[in-house]
């Protein structure tokens, strides 16, 4: 007599809410590619417009400094909102604030009035927004990937944003040539909400908000792990480094007219992430992330180098054109893999009831930096030639790789194993934390 067959055991609930994730991060990674392409081709607009409108590096710079400051002023609200709200509730409310304020530059440009000052005006409004739910990205990335693979999550995250760039600057560059920039900017409104699409079946089950504790307790955090800390100096020197794409509407324009040259620049640029996976896959638990994270600063420093000779060669603008862009790809591959691996680091090993207001602090970093840099890159260039703003970026990356080493950053950045444990941190206060990210968003996508 054959036994009767039991019933399969019920998964717990943690297992249960992994295995709802796991459907829903297909649908995240499509929506951030949706979103990405939207948003790329509404850079590559508004790059070109005002290079052309202005003819200065430093204005075209103000892009940054409008869209960043909002998210250093706030930071402090951020902490406060996410601590008060899940971190997919807060995404999905700046996700559908993003996509109405997308409509601006369509009403704009309908007008007549796409001048500067409005498209200044515009990303003010997007970096209010996104200063307020900054932590929301990553932390929602964090709780989507799975516990034992991260860097791959974030990696995977970084080709979509690629994918999404890349197919982004090429097809705007066609559209503005072809219909102007009125459709591309509706088109960018539109996938703004795609991400909210993605997110929004998820938000009951997302881990809930908790206590938040003040940004100085980073303070703290910073000088017990002397690996964190590491990691935040490598997203500085990263973020200088990368501060040089802000010349590259000034770079195309030099080598001829037309949107369809700053595009092809720009995806130049970007179309690295499209093998970061491959790259952090292949290296992931072979070789330090120390080690990797000075391999990609000497060759984005090269790269830089390389550009700056090139820009003051006496070759005629075709020649130019195709050095420059056989620069650019080894040299965005470098930051690509840099930013994937630097996130997911500071992700991984942030302590649990301090995790958002470490990922705060470090989504502040390039708030920071990226400004400044860029605007002293486009001073410099302004004032000097392109070569100058080149010469600067490549020699400081090129510099700090034995400055570095003596003070012992890559040594410190490879403590941080791939494993899913945070490291152990004492705390001076009562650890009621959180808050927040991001070198992976960042950018808003240079």
């Amino acid at each position: 007599m054959e036994e009767p067959e039991l019933p399969a055991p019920k998964p717990n609930s943690s297992e249960a809410v992994l295995d709802e994730f796991a459907r829903h991060r297909p649908w995240f990674i499509r929506a951030t590619i949706l979103s990405g392409l939207g948003s790329s081709m509404a850079w590559l607009a508004t790059s070109y417009v005002i290079y052309a409108n202005s003819g200065s590096v430093a204005i075209s710079a103000l892009v940054t400094v409008v869209s960043s400051v909002p998210s250093l002023l706030l930071g402090g609200a951020a902490t406060s909102l996410s601590g008060k709200y899940s971190a997919a509730k807060l995404y999905v409310w700046g996700g559908i604030a993003l996509g109405l304020v997308g409509f601006v530059p369509v009403f704009f440009s309908l007008a007549g009035e796409l001048a500067t000052r409005n498209l200044l005006l515009w990303y003010l409004l997007i970096g209010i927004i996104s200063g307020l739910t900054a932590p929301a990205g990553a932390m929602v990335t964090r709780f989507l990937a799975p516990a034992d693979a991260v860097p791959e999550f974030n990696a995977s995250i970084t080709k979509a944003k690629s994918i999404s760039s890349v197919i982004g600057l090429l097809l705007g560059g066609a559209i503005y040539a072809a219909l102007g920039p009125t459709w591309i900017y509706l088109f960018s409104a539109l996938t703004f909400f795609a991400p909210v699409l993605a997110v929004l079946p998820v938000t009951g089950k997302a881990p809930q908000a908790v206590a938040q504790g003040k940004l100085r307790e980073i303070v703290h955090l910073r000088k017990t792990n002397p690996g964190l800390r590491a990691v935040f100096v490598a997203c500085v020197i990263s973020c200088f480094g990368g501060s040089f794409s802000i010349t590259l509407p000034a770079v195309a324009a030099e080598i001829g007219s037309g949107a369809w040259i700053l595009s092809v620049l720009q995806t130049a640029y970007v179309v690295g992430g499209l093998v970061v996976v491959v790259a952090v896959k292949r290296f992931h638990l072979r070789v330090k992330w120390g080690q990797m994270q000075r391999l990609c600063v000497m060759v984005a420093g090269l790269g830089l180098v390389g550009m700056a000779f090139v820009t003051k060669m006496n070759a005629s603008p075709g020649r130019v054109f195709m050095i420059v862009v056989l620069l650019l790809l080894p040299v965005g591959l470098a930051f690509a893999i840099d930013i994937s691996v630097l996130a997911a680091l500071v992700q991984v090993h942030s302590p649990e009831k301090s995790r958002g207001s470490v990922l705060t602090a470090y989504h502040m970093v390039p708030m920071l930096v990226f400004p400044v840099a860029q605007e002293f890159i486009g001073f410099m260039s302004d004032q000097f030639s392109l070569a100058a703003g080149f010469w600067i970026c490549g020699g400081v990356l090129l510099i700090v790789l034995p400055i570095g080493k003596r003070m012992g950053i890559g040594a410190a950045i490879d403590v941080l194993d791939d494993s899913d444990a945070p490291p152990e941190v004492t705390a001076v206060v009562p650890r009621s934390v959180s808050v927040h990210d991001r070198h992976m968003e960042a950018t808003v996508d240079e």
